[in-house]
């Protein structure tokens, strides 16, 4: 039995006429002899009566304090109303279909609500269903803990559910009565053709982003992480560690596309391959009094699953900046971390934005992107007010009024 795991995200299933494109592409699938495990997002975006902030609108209008516990329990609503008219559309041309839960399908999780880690997969029940020739859909974002409490998984966290499934199938040689299991390449629908080399809304009008052919897996880990929408961060490290091949193709026309796995870069030695952005970080500064403390700081706000970056500023301090998340008061949970420990920050939230070039081509040749890089910008007369850089990465604050220039005038210089 061939198995092809395909996750369809929220603009795949958030109006009729999409469904009906979604359900092309899985009979199609199943028209090659595959069998697809379909693991589906909340219908659309904001403004979309089934999507996730419409749901938890539904709640924080009403009482703003809500626990996380209540919280990941409505926001998992939303996978699970998309999973099931997904499956029952299916139903309705012939195929017989099953719908499960993120638990249904065997995913424990740790307790930690809004940010859940999947610790283990017990896959028996979508074993059964492969078994009995079902097309089976999965609800993402959310899992079951083990004393079966509802956790989601993260912003994008159906990437992750996607990627877990594909490895626990992979790690299964054969089906309960004997037949063998062979897994294709993970396969991610979106709305663009492909991975991006810098995120369209954030160009200026003129510059255009491209289609990125193939990733490696540290740069898919990289761009994921600096904010580029690739796949979620926690599922691209799973991607990475478990050796799973990932196909991102545009839903509506799946030719082309772009491939994530343990390929030859894509770029010439001579360009970067993506301009990541993060728009309205939350900014603070330590003094270097005690030089121990940043690096509590770091990792206690890493154990809180915020991402954070320690960004050189030229100043007697650290800077940290912390992506904001939809939902969760990182003011907050940045004040508790500080407070413990004596320290009065001065926290900005949007005032700053990150950019951040990316690519195989600046690994081992930091120092002459960096002058490249700040030249480019330098240029442009956006103002750099701290940096950062890892093995295949160099990251700018800048003003978050001038990110979009930032953004443009390094994808013209540098992705050539």
């Amino acid at each position: 039995m061939k198995v092809v795991v395909q996750k369809f995200g929220g603009t795949c299933v958030e109006s009729e006429p999409n469904k009906l494109v979604t359900a092309e592409r899985l009979m199609e699938a199943r028209d090659r002899g595959l069998h697809p495990v379909a693991v589906i997002s909340a219908m659309g975006r904001e403004g979309q009566p089934y999507s996730t902030v419409e749901l938890v609108k539904t709640v924080l209008e009403v009482y703003p304090e809500i626990e996380p516990r209540e919280l990941d329990l409505l926001m998992s609503c939303g996978e699970i109303i998309s999973t099931v008219a997904m499956a029952n559309l299916l139903q309705s041309k012939g195929y017989d279909s099953i719908a499960l839960s993120g638990g249904q399908a065997g995913l424990i999780t740790d307790g930690y609500y809004g940010h859940a880690r999947i610790l283990k997969i017990e896959p028996a029940a979508l074993l059964r269903a492969l078994q009995d020739g079902l097309m089976v859909f999965v609800a993402g974002f959310q899992g079951n803990t083990t004393d079966h409490q509802i956790t989601t998984l993260g912003a994008g966290g159906s990437d992750y559910t996607a990627v877990a499934l594909t490895w626990i199938i992979n790690e299964t040689p054969r089906l309960p009565f004997g037949e063998k299991l062979e897994v294709e390449p993970l396969q991610i629908f979106k709305e663009v053709d492909g991975v991006m080399s810098a995120n369209p809304k954030s160009l200026e009008a003129g510059e255009a982003a491209r289609t990125i052919p193939q990733l490696t897996y540290d740069e898919c880990v990289s761009m994921s992480r600096l904010g580029a929408e690739v796949l979620q961060h926690q599922a691209a490290q799973v991607a990475r560690e478990r050796g799973i091949e990932i196909e991102v193709r545009d839903f509506r026309d799946p030719g082309g596309g772009t491939r994530v796995g343990a390929v030859a870069p894509s770029a010439a030695a001579e360009a970067a391959t993506a301009i990541a952005d993060q728009p309205k970080l939350l900014v603070f500064d330590v003094a270097h009094a005690n030089p121990r403390l940043t690096l509590q700081i770091a990792e206690r706000l890493e154990r809180e699953r915020l991402t954070v970056f320690q960004v050189a500023c030229g100043a007697p301090c650290t800077r940290f900046a912390v992506r904001p998340l939809k939902y969760r008061n990182v003011s907050a949970v940045v004040h508790r971390v500080l407070e413990p420990r004596g320290i009065k920050a001065d926290v900005s939230v949007g005032d700053l934005a990150m950019v951040s070039v990316v690519g195989e081509s600046l690994r081992d040749h930091l120092e002459a992107w960096d002058k490249e890089a700040q030249g480019v910008l330098a240029k442009a007369k956006v103002s750099v007010h701290g940096s950062s850089e890892e093995a295949i990465s160099l990251s700018y604050l800048v003003p978050e009024a001038d990110r979009t220039k930032a953004v443009t005038c390094l994808h013209k210089a540098l992705i050539r």
